[in-house]
Order: C-alpha cells, then structure tokens, then sequence
C-alpha cells in the first residue's frame, strides 16, 4: 500500500526528532516524579508525553517545503495516498510513545507499586485526547495549507496549546485528589473503575473515527487544489 510508503518517508524526513524521544520520555518521568508519586506521576507523565506529541507528530509538515514537496509530487500516488500515509505517520508516532508510556507503567508493576484500575483507563482517555489533538492539528495543516510562512506563528499556538492544556489539566485533577485524600473526602474512584475503562475504551474507538473522519474531509480539500 503506497500509504505505508509515504508514512515511511515522513519518517525519514523526521528521523533526527526521534533520537530525542527517549530523553524526553525521561523528562516527562521526572516531571510526573517532581508532581507525587506512583499512578498518579505516571498520568503526569504520560500528559506531558502526549503534550510532547501533539507537537512533534506535525514535524512532516514542516519538511514539505521547496524540494521536499516537489520529490513527494513526482512519486506516483493519489491525493487519498499521499492523506493517509501522514495520518498514519501521526497516529503510528502517537501509538509509540503510548507504548512508551505503557511500558513505564509495565516497570513500575513490577517493581510492586500499586496501579488502581481506574487510573489505567484514565491513562487510555489520555491516548485518546492525544489522538484527537493529533487528528485536529493536521486538519488544521491541510485545511489553511501545509508549508505557508505566514501560519507559522499561529501553526506553533496550534501544535502547542492543546497538548498544554491537556497537561495542566491533568496536573489541577491530580492536585485536587492529593487535597482530598488528607481530609477523607476523597471519592471511591477505584468503585467505578470498570465504568471508566469503558469510557478509556469508547473514547479510543471515538478518537480513531473522528481521525478518519479528518483524513476523509483532508482529502477532499486537497483534491480541489493543484498540489497533495
């Protein structure tokens, strides 16, 4: 499938970001360490993994000026080709630091920290908020058009806000369920723990329709315009 050839090249294109993956997944561990501890520093971290994503699953876009562009041109392929290899660059990209991610919280299972269930499937709203970020953003791109200098600025407020948003707001929950736990005010989450790893999973489901809903409305864009 030609699709999987252009995610191949967005990676090539990418490949020097992703020797810095691993630092920043570092990073976000010490940030989540530096917030409390356990499951509620590994849904820190894996905020400020996604935040990191929702910046660095556009990088193609950037690579597709002059050269870049006209090579990606002349390579046979249909403008749903060429649509669908970059979102399956940016939801393989958001995938791997989810496993990432995942890997974390494999770890530290291991070494016998308590990882409530409810937790995990706020972990899985994350991947699916991250997912949606992703998807929005290269809508965004497509729609006002990949490559153009005078969206740089509010291109950057867009790969960057939301996955800010999602971190501090993940940041201000954690905050209010260490206030309430002192006081004994705290609500038995872990009682509703199956009710949330139904919603982890439906948001998971929602985010990948509504990426393909994004892909299919990118497509017809690009096909009423003179370059993929």
């Amino acid at each position: 499938m030609r699709a999987i050839h252009f995610m191949k090249i967005d990676y090539v294109l990418t490949r020097r970001q992703m020797y810095f993956m691993p630092v920043f997944l570092v990073l976000a561990w010490v940030v989540g360490k530096g917030v409390t501890e356990g499951a509620m520093s590994l849904l820190v971290t894996c905020s400020y993994t996604f935040f990191v994503a929702s910046i660095f699953s556009t990088a193609p876009f950037g690579y597709c000026t002059g050269k870049n562009r006209g090579f990606l041109l002349l390579l046979p392929a249909t403008v749903k080709e060429r649509v669908a290899g970059r979102f399956l660059y940016g939801l393989s990209f958001v995938a791997l630091l989810g496993v990432l991610c995942a890997a974390l919280w494999g770890v530290y299972a291991m070494m016998g920290y308590e990882l409530p269930l409810w937790t995990v499937a706020l972990a899985l709203c994350e991947l699916a908020v991250g997912i949606l970020m992703m998807a929005l953003e290269f809508l965004f791109f497509y729609l006002f058009g990949e490559g153009k200098e005078n969206w740089q600025y509010l291109s950057n407020i867009v790969r960057v806000v939301p996955g800010m948003a999602m971190f501090f707001a993940i940041n201000a929950f954690v905050g209010e369920i260490q206030d309430m736990t002192p006081a004994g005010t705290s609500v038995d989450l872990e009682a509703f723990a199956g009710k949330f790893m139904q919603a982890g999973v439906a948001a998971i489901v929602a985010s990948l329709l509504l990426t393909a809903a994004a892909a299919a409305v990118c497509v017809k864009v690009i096909e009423k315009r003179d370059y993929a």
